[in-house]
């Protein structure tokens, strides 16, 4: 298998939602139900086609907590020892960004020129038995957008509608355009289209409640002719609120 694919994972957040119900430490070095909630997120990932691992987070946590040791730790768990653990490398800001878009740009120099690129962060974990094959094979065309089934009326997540011939035709940001929420997997097969489309978006200012979210990326590519699937998860776990931690840490 060739591995072109590099993972960009976003956590240069402040985690402002736990650190006002009293947790000290970073978002995902939180533990629950047997694991932090890094490996809980890193696990939804299939890291056989990774060539690489690009970790972007705050300069402040990498000082005050040893960032870097606690990631060759788990990634180590996850990947099952050293020799089998993916390239990485950590990206280092002085502060937070407007968005996971804008996180994920400052980031540019860590992939490399023809490389995939896969966006996600660390506060959703999924189940899915085809992402792996998908993103090995042509059936993921210009890109693969990780998604679930949720047929009630909740707006706080990311979507995507299809049209006639099973592709993407558009994406939404806390709209709910279909049943197809998003698990917060967003794959490129070329890089350079996230990273175009991410320019254009930072060039018009954010669209959305001052920040810059990936799934809208999607609509400028795909109005340029490109074309994206789907890969609906098995099962989703939501783990960005307290509220979620607590559910999982409850449930095991």
């Amino acid at each position: 298998m060739k591995k072109n694919l590099v993972y960009a994972i976003a956590m240069a957040g402040q985690g402002e939602r736990f650190r006002r119900a009293g947790y000290v430490l970073p978002k995902y070095m939180i533990p629950v139900a047997g694991a932090t909630l890094f490996e809980h997120s890193l696990r939804s990932l299939p890291l056989e086609p990774a060539r690489k691992l690009v970790f972007i987070a705050l300069r402040s946590h990498q000082e005050r907590y040893g960032l870097e040791k606690f990631m060759v730790s788990a990634l180590d768990r996850i990947a099952g020892g050293a020799a089998f653990r993916p390239e990485f490398e950590l990206v280092l800001l002085d502060g937070p960004t407007r968005g996971q878009a804008e996180t994920v740009v400052k980031a540019r120099a860590a992939v490399p020129a023809g490389a995939e690129l896969a966006v996600y962060n660390i506060d959703t974990r999924f189940e899915s038995a085809s992402l792996a094959g998908k993103l090995s094979g042509p059936e993921k065309k210009d890109g693969v957008l990780g998604s679930f089934k949720l047929p009630v009326k909740d707006e706080k997540w990311s979507f995507a509608s299809l049209g006639p011939d099973g592709t993407v035709s558009a994406t939404a940001e806390k709209k709910q355009i279909s049943d197809n929420a998003l698990t917060g997997l967003y794959h490129f097969t070329d890089a350079q289209d996230f990273f175009y489309a991410a320019a254009a978006a930072l060039a018009e200012g954010p669209a959305q409640a001052g920040e810059y979210y990936v799934a809208p990326l999607y609509n400028t590519l795909i109005a340029a002719g490109r074309k994206f699937v789907l890969d609906e998860a098995r099962r989703m776990v939501p783990l960005g609120t307290p509220e979620d931690v607590e559910r999982l840490d409850a449930d095991g």
